[in-house]
């Protein structure tokens, strides 16, 4: 027996996802397909952690526009030549995945790591968005 666990912010993504991707797959010819994110805040910065396993540095585009971010790429097909295959299951093709941000961030700081198939991404909130705390003054 499975069990699932939703909150309504994940219901809400689920079905902006199978949106997105129904009207994705009626313009583009070739599908693509979603990669998982966690995305995190604390008070200085973002910080989105996705899984690309078996890709390069290389094989992943990055891009920040008019708030909104965007990983994408592609995975190649491995197939050993005169070998059929039996079981595929590894991702094939390509993947995309877009975050929009709603309060500004510093779009010229974001830093972007990958190690071991995890791709890491902080991205500082700017000095406008970050909470200030006010100091009452006594007399």
């Amino acid at each position: 027996m499975n069990f699932y666990f939703t909150t309504p912010t994940s219901v809400m993504e689920a079905r902006r996802r199978m949106m997105r991707r129904m009207f994705d797959e009626t313009v583009e010819e070739e599908p693509t397909f979603s990669i998982p994110m966690n995305l995190s805040s604390n008070q200085d910065e973002y910080t989105i952690t996705a899984l690309v396993p078996g890709l390069s540095s290389e094989a992943v585009n990055i891009q920040f526009n008019n708030g909104v971010l965007t990983v994408d790429g592609e995975y190649p097909e491995s197939q050993l030549e005169g070998q059929d295959v039996h079981l595929s299951e590894l991702p094939v093709g390509k993947f995309s995945r877009s975050i929009e941000f709603n309060n500004p961030v510093a779009a010229e700081k974001i830093e972007a790591s990958l190690k071991d198939g995890v791709l890491t991404l902080r991205i500082p909130k700017a000095e406008e968005a970050k909470p200030k705390t006010i100091k009452i003054a006594t007399k």
